[in-house]
């Protein structure tokens, strides 16, 4: 067993040790009061989005605007990402990132994909925004076509959200991007209750 626990460490550290340019990078939902307007350009009131303390996670209002943000970053070649909500509601979703796009979203749990033909070296990445009527908590996930939730960086190489944040529609209280917050349980927490 405890053979088993050392070759998993090993496996971990080598993990870390070939981790894209995006490692540190995080997911949040963006979320802004409907528009009947918006479109993917600024003049079209699509937000700007510098770093976490743009990113509005609260909103009063069941009929919004939600945008996936990627933050973080240092370059990417694609992205990809699913969208859960409580699903009393489908979504009306508009793509705006990528040359080449990949699935779209509908309904709760559906994923897309994003594709450039060069790296893009940028710290944010919004890849473009649902149209969202309903009450409770908007969150980023995993692409069901591929199970994964992130980015590929210049060299292709995949990474995962070191934190995934959602957002609140309809009165519910989103995440705070700016805070640290886990994703899942630590993988290392799990190897050491091994060695007791």
């Amino acid at each position: 067993m405890k053979i088993l626990a050392i070759a998993l460490a090993l496996m971990l550290v080598c993990s870390v040790a070939f981790a894209g340019m995006n490692a540190e990078h995080k997911v949040a939902v963006h979320v802004m009061a409907y528009n009947s307007t918006m479109g993917c350009t600024a003049k079209q009131g699509f937000p700007a989005i510098t770093g976490c303390a743009d990113i509005v996670t609260t909103l009063g209002s069941p009929d919004s605007h939600c945008f996936p943000v990627f933050f973080d970053l240092v370059g990417v070649t694609g992205v990809q990402h699913g969208l859960t909500w409580p699903g009393a509601y489908t979504c009306v979703y508009t793509k705006c990132a990528g040359n080449y796009t990949i699935g779209d979203i509908v309904s709760t749990g559906d994923g897309i994909a994003y594709t450039w033909g060069t790296c893009q070296y940028v710290t944010v990445v919004v890849c473009g925004f649902g149209w969202i009527y309903d009450w409770g908590m908007v969150c980023p996930s995993p692409n069901p076509q591929t199970g994964l939730l992130g980015t590929a960086d210049c060299n292709f190489v995949e990474d995962a959200p070191q934190c995934v944040f959602c957002a609140g529609i309809g009165g519910f209280v989103g995440d705070d991007p700016c805070e640290p917050t886990a994703t899942e349980a630590s993988t290392w927490g799990g190897i050491k209750s091994m060695f007791k």
